[in-house]
C-alpha cells in the first residue's frame, strides 16, 4: 500500500454532503456517509462519502466471506483483518481517512476474541460487514473545500460526480407499530436477576438492554435526516449494505488509533444542559459532586486502562484527561481520555479487539458481565453496542460505539438501549432510563414517517 498512488482532485461542489449522498446513493448497491457535529472531543472537520466498494468483507458464524486471498485465515476473523490491513501504511496524512475499510462490528464480534463469554444466538446481522473503498468524497469543513480521493486508478465516481444526478424526490418511510421484545415487567425482572448476581460478587456493574422493532418500507435516509437534525452528535453515520442498513448518531468513541497511539474516551455520568448558563453550571456541579456517578466513571476508566494495557507498551497507558465535563447537543457528560502506545507487533485491529465491546455497554469485570448479558437478555444484540467506523489506508482507525442507532434487515427496523445495573439499582428507574435513551430515536421516527396500514 505504501507505494500505491493516492490522488486528490478538488471539486467545484457547493451542495452539502447529505444532498450529494442522497443523489448518488441510488447509483450504487453499497455506500456510506460519515459526518460529525460539534460536541465532546471532536470538531466538525470532515465528512466522508463512499460509494461502490471494490470488496465487501463479511463475517458470519466465525467465517470471513468476500475479499481475495488469505483463505487460510477465514476461520480466524481477527487474524484475517490483521493480515488484510497489514499493508495499510500509506504516508498520506492530509486527511484522517484516505480510503480503506468502512462498516460496522456487531456486539457478537467480541466472541471471536473471548469465545467463552459471548453466547451465539440467531441473528440477521453478521459479526462484521466492511466495505473496501478506494474512492471517496471528502468535505474539509475547515477550508470549505470538497475533494475526490482516489487510490490507484480512478474509478467511476469522478465521472458520476461530474454529472451529478438531478435532485430526486425522497421516498417516504412508512412504519408499523413499535413492538417491545421486553416490556416493563420482563425488563425489571431481568434487572432483579442481574442485581442478584452483583450481590453475589460476580460483577460490579452489568449493562442490560432491551430492543424495540417495527416493520417498515421506504427510505431509511429519512430517519437519518431527522435524527441528525434532532440529535447531532460527534459520530453520525449511515451505512447502506443493500440488505442491511445501520444508521445512528453516537456521542461516544470506541477507539481511535493515530500512528502508534491508541485512545479511548469513557463516558459515564449525565446531566441536562439546562435552559441557560446558570442551569448549565448548576447541573455541571451536581454531576461532579455525585458520588455514584463518579464511582461508576472511575470503574470504567480503570477498565479502559486495563483493556489498552493488553496491547500497549508497559508504562505507556495514561489518563491525561480525567473526569472532564463535556457538552453535547442536549446533555453534558463526564468524559475521560485514556491512551497508550501500541507494542511492537500489535496492530489497530488488536487494539480494537482489546477494547471491544466498550465497558460502558457491557460492564465490569467485562468477561463475567458479558456472560450475564447472554444469560439474561437471551438474544443477539447485533450492531447495538458494537462499533462503527473505519480503518484507513494510512493506518488510522476511528470508531464509535453503536448506540443511539437503528439497524434494519428484511423489512424490520430495530432500536436498542441499555442501563448500567449496580447493586442499588431501582428496576423501575432503570427501565425509565432505557426509555429516555430511546426518546431521540422515537422522536426522529415520528418526524420521518407515516404510519403503515
Amino acid at each position: 500500500m505504501h507505494q500505491t498512488n493516492i490522488t486528490l482532485k478538488r471539486l467545484d461542489l457547493t451542495l452539502p454532503p447529505f444532498e450529494v449522498y442522497h443523489r448518488l446513493r441510488p447509483e450504487f448497491d453499497t455506500s456510506f456517509m460519515l459526518e460529525s457535529a460539534v460536541g465532546g472531543s471532536r470538531t466538525v472537520a470532515y465528512s466522508f462519502l463512499g460509494f461502490g466498494p471494490g470488496e465487501v468483507l463479511t463475517c458470519r458464524q466465525g467465517r470471513v466471506e468476500g475479499g481475495i486471498g488469505l483463505d487460510h485465515l477465514r476461520e480466524d476473523p481477527g487474524g484475517y483483518l490483521r493480515n488484510f490491513t497489514a499493508g495499510f501504511d500509506h504516508p498520506c496524512t492530509r486527511f484522517p481517512f484516505v480510503g480503506g475499510l468502512v462498516g460496522y462490528f456487531s456486539y457478537e464480534f467480541a466472541g471471536r476474541a473471548e469465545p467463552s463469554v459471548v453466547r451465539c444466538f440467531p441473528s440477521d446481522f453478521p459479526e462484521f460487514e466492511l466495505g473496501l473503498y478506494r474512492e471517496c468524497l471528502i468535505y474539509d469543513h475547515s477550508s470549505f473545500q470538497v475533494y475526490l480521493l482516489s487510490v490507484g486508478e480512478a474509478g467511476p465516481l469522478q465521472e458520476i460526480v461530474g454529472s451529478l444526478p438531478e435532485r430526486t424526490d425522497r421516498r417516504d418511510l412508512i412504519v408499523g407499530d413499535l413492538v417491545a421484545e421486553q416490556g416493563r415487567e420482563d425488563f425489571e425482572e431481568g434487572v432483579r436477576a442481574v442485581k442478584g448476581r452483583i450481590i453475589n460478587g460476580e460483577t460490579f456493574q452489568t449493562v442490560l438492554s432491551r430492543r424495540l422493532s417495527c416493520r417498515y418500507r421506504g427510505d431509511l435516509l429519512n430517519l437519518y435526516r431527522s435524527l441528525r437534525a434532532l440529535n447531532p452528535s460527534p459520530y453520525m453515520f449511515f451505512l447502506d449494505f443493500g440488505e442491511r442498513t445501520v444508521l445512528g448518531s453516537s456521542p461516544e468513541t470506541l477507539l481511535t488509533v493515530r500512528g502508534r497511539e491508541a485512545t479511548t474516551y469513557p463516558i459515564a455520568g449525565t446531566r441536562p444542559l439546562g435552559q441557560n448558563a446558570t442551569d448549565r453550571k448548576r447541573f455541571r456541579e451536581d454531576l461532579l459532586q455525585d458520588d455514584k456517578e463518579r464511582a461508576e466513571h472511575a470503574m470504567l476508566v480503570d477498565l479502559a486502562r486495563n483493556d489498552l494495557s493488553r496491547v500497549c507498551k508497559g508504562g505507556s497507558v495514561s489518563v491525561p484527561e480525567y473526569m472532564r465535563v463535556e457538552e453535547f447537543s442536549h446533555v453534558q457528560h463526564i468524559v475521560s481520555k485514556v491512551q497508550g502506545t501500541l507494542r511492537e507487533g500489535c496492530s489497530s485491529i488488536d487494539a480494537l479487539q482489546a477494547v471491544f465491546p466498550a465497558g460502558t455497554v457491557s460492564g465490569a469485570p467485562k468477561p463475567r458481565a458479558m456472560e450475564i448479558i447472554g444469560e439474561v437478555e437471551g438474544s443477539s444484540r447485533g450492531p447495538y453496542a458494537g462499533g462503527v467506523g473505519y480503518v484507513s489506508f494510512n493506518g488510522n482507525l476511528d470508531s464509535a460505539i453503536t448506540i443511539r442507532s437503528a439497524f434494519a434487515c428484511n423489512g424490520k427496523l430495530y432500536f436498542q438501549s441499555g442501563a448500567g445495573i449496580v447493586a442499588d439499582s431501582d428496576p423501575s428507574r432503570e427501565f425509565d432510563e432505557t426509555e429516555h435513551k430511546l426518546g431521540a430515536m422515537k422522536e426522529a421516527l415520528r418526524h420521518a414517517t407515516e404510519v403503515m396500514a
